[in-house]
């Protein structure tokens, strides 16, 4: 059976990403090659998380294929059918659970965006695949620490309302998302609880990439039995994670 957003991780993995996101860095330069059970845990990695209409692959990546990148000799190809918003979604969160595992491991991760030559790694999609967006992996040219600093909103401008009296478990969602990589530092969502109860995660449709990262941190503080919902229609958030007859 194919994972939801809400079945994608286990309580360890939840544990083992959230520690992850502390020294979660973009890493821009790396010491060469990865080792083979290095390489063979990251193609494991690849291949388990998965989410409808976006995967990943591990690739190698070429010299000189990213002007941001040095030392670089791997990546993950970030991959969707076709170009729903929700296949972008699904990417951002699948692709973002990776990073948090590689972390996990000591290696260095950065996403690329636009930042990279497409004829480099031209034959990585399927035939009706697009390619989002690369994430480099691949030992850290300096060991992995926790920054002093990250340029980050803070809560009270990511949160719609008094979140400070949300309950715990929301409070932790929302200083995981605050914590959430995103192209250019912008973090283009905001969190609130839904009519009903549900904590949401709102972004315009075009960041859905984007969200589906914030949606992944949050979700490593989600307890409470829930389900996903997803929505473009006006005025309505573009996720929500529910439960029946309760808050979460």
């Amino acid at each position: 059976m194919q994972a939801t957003m809400s079945t994608l991780l286990q309580p360890a993995q939840k544990e083992r990403m959230t520690a992850a996101v502390r020294v979660r860095t973009s890493c821009r330069a790396y010491a060469g090659d990865l080792a083979p059970a290095q390489t063979a845990q990251l193609a494991y990695h690849a291949g388990r998380y998965a989410l409808p209409g976006a995967r990943l692959r591990l690739v190698p990546l070429p010299e000189n294929a990213s002007t941001n990148i040095t030392g670089c000799r791997a990546a993950v190809a970030v991959l969707v059918d076709g170009d729903s918003w929700l296949h972008r979604l699904n990417a951002g969160a699948i692709g973002e659970a990776f990073v948090l595992e590689a972390t996990a491991m000591g290696l260095g991760t950065c996403w690329v965006g636009g930042s990279f030559r497409r004829e480099a790694v031209r034959d990585v999609a399927a035939p009706g695949e697009t390619l989002l967006a690369l994430i480099a992996v691949g030992p850290p040219a300096t060991p992995l620490t926790a920054p002093a600093t990250r340029q980050r909103m803070a809560p009270e401008h990511l949160c719609q309302g008094n979140w400070r009296q949300w309950p715990e478990q929301l409070i932790r969602a929302a200083t995981l998302v605050q914590q959430a990589p995103s192209g250019m530092n912008q973090q283009p969502w905001s969190l609130l609880i839904a009519r009903g109860g549900g904590f949401a995660v709102d972004a315009p449709v075009h960041s859905a990439l984007d969200a589906g990262i914030a949606i992944l941190h949050a979700e490593l503080a989600l307890t409470t039995p829930h389900t996903w919902r997803f929505s473009d229609a006006p005025g309505a958030p573009l996720a929500t994670a529910v439960a029946d007859d309760r808050m979460i």
